[in-house]
């Protein structure tokens, strides 16, 4: 069904003062306000969502998670936000399943793109390493955001802080996040302030009641379409895309592990962590790699 635009014409007495970047004000006696056509309408991978992070700052998220491609060092963000790459991110080996701990894989380097990084410093390449050695990652946060990511200029995304993290999870309210399964993926979603269930959608906040990969879909499951639903009204799904030791991946669809800017001392950062019975902060080793999801101020 076809957008149409609609023109709104405000008073016809009253007078309007219009103030232009070069100091000049022009008074007019009206001001049409026209509502965007279905092509001007914002584009859904410049956000998704609106969370408080604070008191007083709000951010919206990125459409999924960073990703990185060795081989033209650029940076993108995943077409979905259930989209990961899992044990793909290292080469070689062979990948196994627990039905308790998920996918792993002993491989042997890093894959040309990859989207599990170490706690990014001066030291490392955004993170992009398998090294184990913590002398590798010393130094202070460089953000992910800093470069450029797609089409999007360079400090357009930043990653958020501990104390963010935290306020987002647990000052808002408990009740704004939920595991599931999504699409087939495991993982954690988190929903926008006002939040407003869409019609014809149940969504259950919280945890299941044990840990398993099989838990997530115990707990709530949602198709595409039902997820398509869900994004709309803003919200967000971190996938449980497990974490890296060096070329070992491991806990793919069991464990959700995405970093924060803040380190906790010289060996270890803070992170979101999660799987089906629980989501917390806590602090681990800045060579472990994890999923990064970044987000961006609003004014």
């Amino acid at each position: 069904m076809a957008v149409i635009a609609l023109m709104m014409t405000i008073s016809a007495s009253a007078q309007f003062y219009i103030y232009c970047s070069d100091g000049n004000v022009i008074k007019v006696d009206s001001i049409s306000m026209i509502a965007p056509e279905e092509s001007e309408q914002p584009n859904p991978s410049a956000g998704i969502g609106v969370f408080s992070v604070s008191a007083d700052k709000q951010v919206t998220f990125s459409k999924g998670n960073l990703q990185y491609t060795q081989s033209t060092n650029t940076w993108s963000f995943a077409e979905n936000q259930y989209d990961y790459i899992g044990t793909d991110n290292v080469t070689g080996g062979s990948v196994s399943f627990d039905p308790t701990y998920g996918d792993s894989r002993y491989g042997t380097a890093l894959a040309d793109k990859v989207d599990l990084f170490g706690w990014s410093t001066y030291a490392t390449n955004f993170g992009v390493s398998t090294s184990t050695d913590y002398a590798n990652y010393l130094g202070s946060f460089v953000d992910w955001g800093t470069n450029q990511i797609g089409d999007d200029a360079p400090n357009t995304w930043r990653t958020l802080t501990y104390d963010e993290w935290k306020y987002l999870r647990y000052t808002r309210t408990n009740n704004l996040c939920g595991v599931a399964q999504v699409n087939g993926v495991n993982g954690l979603i988190l929903l926008p302030d006002n939040w407003t269930c869409p019609s014809g959608i149940t969504f259950k906040s919280g945890v299941h009641s044990e840990r398993g990969v099989y838990n997530y879909a115990a707990y709530q499951t949602f198709t595409a379409a039902e997820w398509s639903k869900l994004e709309a009204a803003g919200a967000v799904f971190l996938p449980a895309s497990g974490y890296r030791v060096g070329s070992h991946v491991l806990s793919v669809q069991d464990y959700g592990d995405y970093w924060s800017a803040t380190g906790f001392n010289s060996n270890f950062v803070y992170y979101l962590y999660f799987y089906s019975d629980a989501a917390h902060m806590t602090n681990y080793n800045r060579y472990i790699g994890q999923s990064v999801r970044l987000v961006k101020d609003l004014q």
